[in-house]
């Protein structure tokens, strides 16, 4: 190309070294330079609904098993698994292992546990005793040791103001005292953890009706209790520090909270991106900011992701294998920034063949690991299957990220989901909670933050599309893995049939959204053209009779597609005033919240 103007020539040259965006630079760049952090942290056990369905995620704490965390490259453990439901009776709250004093046993929110019989004097005595045994455990295999808690505990109410405020002394005099209390009784835990907002702790309203909290920012009251609990933590153990989790709280709460954080005491412990820890959007530009922001003022900072099989991002499924994804959010949250360590979010299930949870292996061993040589190192016990089993991996993982993990937070779950959907207008469901991040940053990640709001015809067939690209990519990994599995070694080859039992109940969840929100953009078009007095194209029609079909094929059900199919050809009109309409929440089909289009 000849350019005769040089202002023209001038602009051409510029534009070579102007670095354009697309889509090939989502995830950070495969250079091998990477930063070796101080704690790798993982725990034993996963709380995807459990203890009812799962009971093979209650892993012991043994020696077996410790031995195989550190052979992954462990050096650190959470002691529990601090999950709101409390599976196996897993210690949640400092109160679960400590007995109050009498001086503070004041409160209804007391007497409710009591009467609950969480916390009698024989359920403190046989956690404490569990804690203790797997302090020792972790001790003599060198590991660090970390207690995960939530304080101030309000026991998730909404109702403000809350009973315990972190701007009544009583309450910091409270946790202060368990603290010292939990030292002495625990001598070898190392480090705290705490969350301030979420699950059963909780925190007043700036704008509510708590007299003391009112008009004071979030990040004054939590950074003076966080920096109220790390003291009362090194006057017990001098050594230690307390890791704040800022869960729930606003990106720019975040950032205003860490100027006031007590450096020389308090860490902090942050999901991979400013909504969730998530599998396809690690390390984005909140989590660069804040460990930007962080190395400013020498706090140290762990970030957090899913480092095996089980996500909450997938429930039920434990054995969806996409180890690609995994090193890429291992690699993105290492590059984006000074990191002290990389904490496991969900939970680790180290005795059985986990290609994911192999892979963080291979990058703790090795940061600096390129995507071939560490699927080459991951697939080498697959023997002569090997290459095609890296095959079904990429496929695999490639399905996953393309999957538009940012609809919705409801979204996780997909397993629960029921394919044989309402036959009402199809719906995007959104979550929230009454927390500043549902109600302001968390809106940048998920598109739907609410239940209520009508998806538009362009939001419909966007989720669509992408569900049908991602269900596609599916179906090609299923191909792959179908072709090879006679052939994977018998040790792997139970864990392997799971892999492709789930990624087929994943494909069909997504085709059942697919068809649900095509069929109710189709049936709006034909409703749409008939009010604007205009014919409706028969190739909607054709392609709403062969949705119907697919989805009928899907849902492995006659019903109640056919009864819609029946009126389609019979009554068109009848049809357009029947299905695919707009409606009020029914509850149906929305088992654990896990359904997104059925309303």
């Amino acid at each position: 190309m000849k350019y005769h103007n040089p202002i023209s020539l001038a602009l051409f040259l510029l534009a070579q070294l102007i670095p354009v965006a697309c889509p090939s630079q989502a995830q950070p760049a495969d250079t091998g330079a990477a930063q070796r952090v101080t704690y790798k942290v993982g725990f034993l056990g996963a709380p995807s609904f459990p203890e009812a369905e799962n009971p093979a995620l209650k892993i012991k704490w043994d020696e077996a098993n410790m031995q195989r965390m550190k052979d992954l490259g462990f050096n650190a453990m959470q002691l529990n698994i601090a999950w709101a439901y409390r599976p196996y009776d897993e210690a949640l709250n400092l109160e679960d292992v400590v007995a109050l004093p009498e001086r503070f046993k004041r409160t209804p929110i007391d007497l409710e546990h009591v009467t609950d019989g969480l916390r009698t004097p024989e359920k403190i005595s046989a956690r404490s005793a569990l804690l203790k045994e797997r302090i020792a455990l972790c001790k003599k295999f060198g590991m660090h040791t970390i207690f995960h808690f939530g304080a101030p505990n309000n026991n998730q109410r909404e109702m403000e103001p809350l009973e315990q405020c972190v701007l009544d002394p009583a309450t910091v005099d409270r946790y202060a005292t368990l603290i010292k209390a939990f030292g002495e009784k625990f001598p070898g835990v190392d480090d705290l953890l705490v969350y301030t907002y979420d699950q059963h702790a909780w925190l007043c309203s700036e704008d509510g009706p708590c007299p003391r909290c009112y008009g004071v920012p979030v990040d004054q009251r939590v950074s003076s209790f966080v920096n109220a609990l790390a003291q009362a933590w090194k006057g017990i153990n001098s050594q230690g520090r307390t890791w704040w989790e800022p869960w729930e709280i606003s990106a720019g709460e975040s950032f205003r909270t860490l100027d006031m954080l007590d450096a020389a005491a308090v860490g902090v412990s942050i999901h991979s991106s400013v909504a969730e820890v998530m599998i396809a959007n690690p390390a984005d530009r909140w989590f660069r900011n804040f460990l930007y922001l962080a190395a400013e003022k020498k706090i140290p900072v762990m970030g957090e992701v899913f480092m095996g099989g089980p996500t909450e991002e997938m429930e039920p499924y434990t054995h969806i294998q996409c180890p690609l994804s995994t090193l890429r959010q291992l690699r993105a949250v290492n590059s984006a920034g000074k990191l002290e360590g990389i904490k496991e979010y969900f939970g680790i299930v180290p005795n059985k063949e986990d290609p994911n949870l192999r892979m963080t292996g291979i990058f703790f061993h090795n940061p600096g690991v390129r995507d071939e040589e560490a699927l080459a190192q991951l697939a080498e016990p697959y023997g002569a299957s090997a290459a095609a089993v890296v095959k079904y991996w990429k496929a695999v993982t490639a399905a996953i990220e393309l999957t538009p993990w940012d609809i919705s937070w409801r979204l996780r779950r997909i397993g629960y989901s029921d394919p044989s959907h309402l036959m009402t207008a199809a719906v995007l469901k959104g979550a929230s909670w009454k927390t500043p991040a549902w109600k302001s940053t968390r809106k940048s990640t998920f598109i739907q933050t609410d239940e209520s709001s009508e998806p538009s015809f362009w939001l419909r067939e966007d989720i669509q599309l992408r569900f049908e690209c991602a269900a596609k990519k599916m179906q090609e990994a299923i191909d792959a893995g179908q072709a090879v599995r006679a052939d994977i070694p018998k040790q792997f080859r139970g864990v392997f049939d799971a892999s492709l039992t789930e990624l087929t109940g994943f494909r069909v969840r997504l085709l059942a959204y697919a068809y649900h929100l095509r069929e109710t953009n189709l049936a709006d078009l034909m409703r749409g053209a008939l009010k604007k007095g205009m014919p409706v194209k028969q190739a909607n029609v054709e392609e709403l009779k062969a949705i119907l079909l697919k989805d009928q094929k899907n849902q492995g059900s006659a019903e109640p597609i056919a009864g819609a199919l029946k009126m389609l050809e019979e009554n068109r009109s009848k049809f357009l005033n029947t299905y695919f309409l707009p409606s009020k929440p029914t509850g149906a089909k929305d088992i654990r919240g896990s359904s997104i289009t059925s309303n």
